[in-house]
């Protein structure tokens, strides 16, 4: 099978010649010059040929002029619409064409894409949820001025450039951050918003972001193919997932672990993770981002624990 082949037969949950994987870390490219930015993208892809090439949106969003962050109550008045051909989304889709034209038609390249509520706790240094309580009106107006410029991304993603899904970010969504009602009433309206206009793609998958006591019932039904989640650390585990969603499951690696266990470890790990699915129905993957002093040897491993080589 091609991986785009195993890709779309592990999201319809059928059979595969083998479990398909996924290895991904922040960019360290602290530089914006796109060419150092795909550079970056494809070296890691070729060094650990995972199935499909996630690529990573690491600037911050663009604020308006004289503005750098959300200071104030005020400066949520304003945030505006804008071209996403400029700025830090200009050079992402500049980014994404040559990363698709090097990937070629038979590999799944897939735009990671932060909720409107990670973006605005950027912009507010975790005051967002203090701004909310002051005046929860004018945030969420904010949030749906942010979530609408990342529809307008991810419509030019889709129409001019043809990219093959999404990887939807979810925050905030864990008791360490806010409680389930919190978060149905500030965050979830922003990224329905949002996910409603990516799921016109062919993949799109859901991570739910948070290392403990995590809403994984609350975002189960999202409209989503797969759902990546830190399985080993929040739960639910793998086995258990399987019985609360027919999505395609992604994770099965502990990614913190990883930074000092051994790679026979991982693929142990990783073949234990595949069992517990009967082989299907499932992206083997880190729970979230491997860490940047990850080792190499054990991001590899996933390959050998799927039998990739």
């Amino acid at each position: 099978m091609t991986k785009r082949e195993r890709i779309i037969a592990a999201l319809q949950g059928r059979e595969t010649d083998r479990v398909p994987f996924s290895v991904y870390q922040h960019s360290t490219v602290h530089e914006r010059r796109v060419d150092k930015f795909v550079g970056y993208t494809m070296d890691f892809y070729r060094k650990y040929d995972p199935d499909y090439i996630k690529v990573m949106f690491d600037e911050n969003y663009d604020t308006p002029v004289n503005w750098q962050y959300i200071q104030n109550l005020d400066v949520w008045k304003e945030l505006e619409e804008f071209d996403p051909h400029i700025g830090a989304f200009g050079r992402q889709l500049e980014a994404l064409k040559r990363i698709k034209d090097l990937a070629g038609p038979d590999v799944p390249v897939i735009q990671t894409v932060f909720s409107p509520f990670h973006f605005a706790h950027r912009l507010t240094n975790r005051r967002i949820i203090d701004d909310w309580k002051q005046a929860p009106d004018i945030v969420q107006k904010g949030l749906n001025v942010i979530a609408g410029n990342i529809i307008s991304f991810a419509e030019s993603c889709m129409d001019e450039i043809g990219i093959d899904g999404f990887f939807f970010g979810a925050f905030g969504c864990e008791k360490e951050w806010m409680s389930e009602e919190q978060y149905k009433n500030l965050v979830r309206p922003s990224d329905l918003l949002v996910l409603n206009e990516l799921k016109k793609a062919d993949m799109v998958f859901l991570h739910i972001h948070g290392e403990s006591d995590s809403f994984f019932n609350l975002l189960k039904d999202y409209p989503c193919n797969a759902i990546s989640w830190e399985d080993k650390l929040a739960g639910p585990t793998l086995e258990e997932a399987k019985k609360l969603t027919d999505k395609c499951l992604i994770g099965g690696i502990d990614h913190l672990n990883a930074r000092t266990c051994s790679s026979v470890d991982i693929i142990m790990e990783g073949k234990k993770s595949i069992a517990s699915v009967n082989n299907s129905g499932l992206i083997l993957a880190p729970g979230c981002t491997f860490p940047g002093e990850t080792p190499e040897g054990n991001m590899l491993a996933l390959k050998t624990a799927v039998g990739a080589g």
